[in-house]
């Protein structure tokens, strides 16, 4: 049966058209995978649906009759609840406050405080068993977040679950507890739409998919009657054929020239003797599970951490990693993981979040070259294919993946030698990880720099780097090259088999 359909949904932000013929239809007991490009219009048109954004145009029909929701509470009253790609918890509460902050039961006059705990807990049980719901949001790390947030939706009883992007702070153990337990909710008659750029995630867990591109559905796929194809979904997310692989922009074995050392980097039991030689031309990756100190590598190399130590070259010219400022003056520059927390300004604009690096920096003038600048932030727009309506719009009103090209493109008007990347895909679409590669690789070539890439996904790893070094609680413990830069090798190395 059929609960929701969205047919002819319009939507424009400023001079983005954000949706122009946005169509989709979920079913009781079926798990619809939603995909699609950064900003193709898969998140606004769930937006709309729950009522955070409005149409400018199109209908609603939930159970049969036609909707429009003016804000989320009206629709999680109505059993549609969503997990936002944006956390939504307040730190300062504990884990079951904020599963039933505002869905709370009462018993007479007060908060019903034990039946919220005991629906966290039965809920929990099914996500993250053995998570204590006691503990304070602020304490939890960002998988844990991940997993409050979805039983914060959950704890709605929803009729219709949205997901997007609810797997990509998740280890895989956490991506296949939140599979079981979907399919138990499908099962039991909820409809659930499910948003991933993981597409194996998608294709095992999914009923059938709608894909969007430049704000309109352009493929349905039932996979029970037309079979699952990645090749087939990646053209309908880029357009284009995927086949083409990517072409690394130099090889260790062509560029021996070290570019950057580090002998013996430690930070309390978090980092332990750590050693690297990036050499010149190269991209070194970062591998092994989630958790073992790849992060805080790369936070320690950008000078984040005081209290690390190690002795550090760049150019065979000793380094003071002791300050992000040495980093910058050094041309050591770092996208981090966390794009909102870590490396943008969200209420700022385009322009603002693509000069600031430059703002601290020694010998620039007390007042902003505008004109300047402006030209600087043209060339990373264009060298990037950045999607905005102007420079001045809020970088927050950008897609995902756009904002992520804006936290590598604030960096290009430096002279980079050594560029750290923590998980710059994650959450990114395929044709937006394919452009930022390029653009990376680009730079490589050109500027005959040196790249440590920190990638969650084994296959970016695989297909993009020279060599892998294998991180397991806080060391390395494996560097691979070669053949052996492979799948197998890489989760041998993790688990510590090899």
């Amino acid at each position: 049966m059929t609960v929701l359909e969205a047919t002819g949904i319009k939507k424009r932000f400023g001079g983005v058209v954000a949706l122009s013929n946005g169509n989709l239809t979920c079913t009781t007991g079926r798990i619809t995978g939603l995909l699609g490009a950064n900003g193709c219009g898969k998140s606004t048109i769930s937006k709309i649906i729950v009522g955070v954004y409005s149409a400018d145009d199109g209908d609603i029909k939930y159970q049969g009759k036609s909707i429009r929701f003016r804000n989320p509470d009206e629709a999680r009253s109505e059993g549609i609840a969503m997990v936002y790609q944006n956390l939504s918890l307040v730190g300062d509460l504990t884990v079951w406050q904020n599963i039933v902050l505002g869905n709370e039961e009462r018993k007479g006059l007060f908060l019903n405080n034990r039946a919220a705990r005991d629906l966290s807990k039965s809920i929990l049980e099914n996500l993250l068993p053995g998570m204590d719901i006691e503990r304070m949001v602020f304490d939890l790390s960002p998988g844990e977040m991940q997993i409050v947030e979805i039983a914060k939706a959950l704890a709605a009883r929803p009729k219709l679950l949205i997901l997007d992007e609810p797997t990509s702070a998740l280890e895989k153990t956490e991506v296949r507890s939140l599979m079981r337990y979907m399919h138990e909710l499908a099962d039991s008659g909820v409809a659930i739409t499910f948003t991933s750029h993981r597409l194996w995630e998608v294709m095992e867990i999914c009923d059938d998919v709608t894909i969007f591109r430049n704000g309109e559905n352009v493929g349905t796929i039932d996979f029970a009657h037309e079979g699952k194809h990645q090749d087939q979904l990646v053209q309908l997310i880029t357009g284009t054929s995927n086949k083409e692989k990517f072409v690394k922009a130099c090889t260790t074995s062509r560029c021996e020239e070290s570019l950057f050392s580090v002998r013996g980097l430690c930070y309390g039991n978090i980092l332990r003797d750590i050693s690297i030689d990036l050499k010149r031309g190269e991209i070194l990756g970062i591998g092994g599970l989630a958790g073992q100190g790849q992060q805080e590598l790369l936070l320690a190399l950008a000078g984040a951490y005081r209290g690390a130590s190690c002795e550090a070259e760049v150019n065979h010219s000793p380094v003071r990693l002791t300050n992000p400022r040495n980093a910058i003056a050094e041309n050591i520059l770092l996208v981090p993981g966390d794009r909102e927390q870590e490396g943008l300004f969200p209420q700022h604009s385009v322009f603002n979040n693509l000069v600031f690096p430059k703002a601290g920096l020694k010998g620039q003038p007390l007042l902003t070259p505008r004109k300047r600048r402006t030209e600087e932030c043209v060339r990373a727009i264009e060298a990037l294919s950045i999607k905005t309506s102007d420079l001045d719009a809020p970088v927050n009103t950008l897609s995902g993946g756009n904002q992520q090209k804006v936290i590598v493109g604030k960096w290009l008007s430096f002279d980079t030698k050594v560029l750290l990347l923590a998980d710059p895909a994650k959450g990114v679409d395929v044709g937006a990880k394919r452009d930022l590669y390029a653009y990376i690789a680009r730079q490589v070539k050109e500027r005959e720099m040196g790249v440590v890439l920190y990638a969650s996904d084994n296959g970016e790893l695989i297909e993009y780097c020279d060599r892998v070094l294998i991180m397991y609680e806080g060391q390395i413990v494996a560097c691979l090259e070669g053949d052996d830069i492979n799948e197998d090798k890489i989760i041998a190395a993790s688990m510590r088999v090899i």
